[in-house]
């Protein structure tokens, strides 16, 4: 983490943030501090969108949860800042292996030098050079050695690194269906609200989940979550973000996309899955009908995202409420 703040600055910083820290249900330590010193200075827009939603909510922090948001959205290292920094290194190493190589090959042919002079001279001074030469096999060994340690390295540093991105990747997305999950979600929503465009949202949920859980079994459920996010992966392109935000619920963020685009793609989402049929495996193999409910929603200026993606969800509850299958504009 890094604070360019003034003292002034962040003597102002820190008159702002006690207050919300003295509400909390948590100690007045470092990392409840970190949290709202964050949200105060308007550097982080993911963790801001979670703790005004919990302000809104009049919700007060426990130690559990401020320890889980510092983890999430404090100490984190954003990925841009992580690449740079292996990359650097991976540079480095590079630098050193061929500086390491170079030196390498000077002692070889030094080492060589060596060995023309010293058979044109006499006993003694030959001698006196054969020391010289040991040392210089000693060195070629010892460059040899850092040669091969670099190039471990490297390979490690290249497992690290795929580590990493492997990492970074599950903790965004959900396991089930591969859509970007909650985490991932309210990050795209912060940070689209923090663009100039109005964004718009975009809520589906399965109709009759419960009923089809009950009466087939949660394998089926499975499958039919995983069958409504490949529609949403077919459907949902370029910059807008497709979500699983819960267990029959998905969201879409469309930054840059008008209200009636908005509408459209929800048409196409719920018309394509209500003609497709999904097999069911088994002794009573058959092909079941599934439909969905939508609620599409275009930003107020100065909306929070907690009022955005309720109102949303309130136009998907009225989808619901009017026969489901069906789209719903958010008034």
């Amino acid at each position: 983490m890094k604070y360019p703040d003034s003292i002034e600055r962040s003597a102002e910083l820190l008159r702002l943030a006690l207050p919300h820290m003295s509400r909390q249900n948590t100690a007045l330590h470092p990392l409840s501090y970190a949290l709202w010193y964050e949200h105060v200075a308007g550097r982080n827009a993911a963790l801001s969108a979670v703790l005004n939603a919990a302000i809104e909510r009049g919700d007060k922090l426990d130690e559990a949860t401020t320890h889980d948001l510092y983890s999430r959205h404090v100490a984190e290292v954003d990925e841009h800042t992580a690449q740079r920094v292996s990359h650097g290194f991976q540079r480095v190493l590079t630098g050193m292996a061929e500086s390491a190589a170079q030196a390498g090959d000077q002692t070889e042919r030094f080492g060589s030098s060596l060995n023309r002079f010293s058979a044109q001279l006499s006993t003694d001074a030959g001698l006196a050079l054969g020391d010289v030469l040991d040392s210089t096999r000693r060195m070629q060994d010892a460059v040899e050695q850092l040669n091969q340690r670099l190039v471990d390295s490297q390979a490690e540093i290249e497992l690290l690194r795929d580590e990493v991105a492997r990492a970074r990747s599950e903790a965004l997305h959900d396991a089930l269906t591969g859509l970007a999950n909650r985490r991932a979600f309210d990050q795209a929503l912060a940070h689209s609200l923090a663009q100039d465009e109005a964004p718009c949202l975009l809520m589906l949920d399965i109709d009759h989940f419960k009923r089809v859980n009950d009466h087939y079994g949660h394998v089926f459920g499975d499958q039919v979550i995983r069958a409504v996010a490949q529609v949403m992966k077919a459907h949902v392109k370029g910059q807008d973000t497709a979500a699983r935000v819960g267990g029959e619920e998905f969201a879409v963020v469309l930054p840059a996309t008008p209200v009636g685009g908005a509408r459209a793609l929800a048409e196409r989402l719920r018309a394509t899955i209500a003609a497709a049929r999904i097999r069911r495996t088994g002794q009573d193999a058959s092909h079941e009908r599934v439909t969905v409910s939508l609620g599409v929603a275009s930003h107020v200026r100065g909306e929070a995202a907690s009022q955005f993606f309720a109102r949303t969800d309130q136009a998907l509850y009225a989808s619901k409420a009017g026969g489901r299958d069906r789209v719903t504009l958010a008034a």
